[in-house]
């Protein structure tokens, strides 16, 4: 026989059940009452397309707010979003600014000339939510809004995607552009090919180079008959003999040491040959004033040795003078 049911617990147990349901409820209201938040507005030239009233409001990963409303704008060309952020999250931004004194006035929301908004994805769901952060001015300008913004208004930047489509756009724009440039430069390389043909500058060019190469033969073939000549070695073989025959010659005029006048001239003349003969290193034509000089002192030698020779007491009495006829 089954025991009857004891209705009284099952009773006791909705009842506790209904109970704590209705504290949590109690307990979640206070806490939202409780929590102070401050309302902005944006504006996106862009879709929306998976942003949703309750998606978080995130500054660097870190939520500080909800979506609170979505909503065309009054140019019916952007959308409106209107969010609110935590207060305290707000105030550890540093992003309120408290009422003048004596107004009483409730805090407001400060607003840096870098802060944005953007819009961006979650995960590849295409979830959507709204991330604030401090961007460059200058790389993200104010839009401008063909209507009056809210004091509590925030500029937005552009999406990652929405930038990556009016990179796109901008490309595509360009093209056309691109493609007239392009025509216009074959149009100048043909023009400039056919003006090289009409003055037929390769073949001049050819024939220059072929001149180039047959002077640099010539050029070859002297450099090569010079080195065969030996002109180097047999320069220097003929200062050897001539200095070999200054010194023979300075013995002989050794022998007249001690006599002044045409002797010592005749000597010094001879040494001055000598260090000329020693000197040169160069050319034919240095080697060629050398041997002359040194023939005009052989000649003046000589002479003045057949002189000594007919006449022994010239060195004592001097030259004789021819008498008058």
């Amino acid at each position: 026989m089954s025991s009857p049911t004891n209705y009284f617990k099952i009773g006791l147990f909705v009842l506790l059940g209904l109970a704590a349901a209705f504290a949590t409820a109690v307990a979640f209201g206070a806490n939202q009452v409780e929590r102070q938040t401050l309302a902005y507005t944006t504006y996106f030239n862009e879709s929306v397309q998976g942003l949703d009233v309750g998606s978080p409001v995130k500054y660097r990963g870190v939520t500080i707010g909800t979506v609170a409303a979505i909503e065309i704008a009054p140019d019916r060309r952007h959308v409106q979003v209107g969010a609110e952020l935590d207060l305290e999250n707000i105030r550890r931004l540093g992003l309120t600014e408290t009422a003048p004194p004596g107004e009483g006035g409730p805090v407001r929301f400060s607003v840096p000339p870098e802060l944005r908004t953007q819009l961006q994805s979650q995960g590849i769901t295409g979830v959507k939510f709204l991330a604030l952060d401090f961007f460059d001015p200058e790389a993200n300008p104010l839009p401008q809004l063909p209507f009056e913004a809210p004091s509590n208004y925030i500029p937005a930047a552009p999406s990652l995607m929405k930038s990556i489509e009016d990179s796109i756009v901008r490309a595509a724009d360009s093209l056309p552009v691109m493609a007239t440039r392009i025509s216009s430069a074959l149009d100048h390389i043909d023009t400039m090919l056919a003006q090289l043909q009409e003055e037929n500058l390769a073949g001049r060019t050819v024939v220059t180079l072929t001149n180039v190469n047959d002077t640099l033969a010539e050029l070859k073939d002297t450099v090569k008959r010079v080195n065969q000549a030996n002109i180097p070695e047999k320069a220097a073989g003929t200062l050897a003999k001539v200095d070999s025959a200054v010194s023979r010659l300075d013995g002989v005029l050794r022998r007249f040491d001690g006599d002044s006048g045409l002797v010592a001239s005749a000597t010094r003349a001879t040494d001055a040959f000598g260090e000329v003969g020693r000197s040169a290193h160069g050319t034919t034509r240095e080697l060629d004033t050398t041997l002359r000089e040194f023939r005009e002192t052989i000649d003046a030698v000589r002479d003045l040795v057949e002189s000594l020779e007919k006449d022994p007491d010239m060195l004592l009495k001097g030259r004789a003078v021819k008498e008058a006829p």
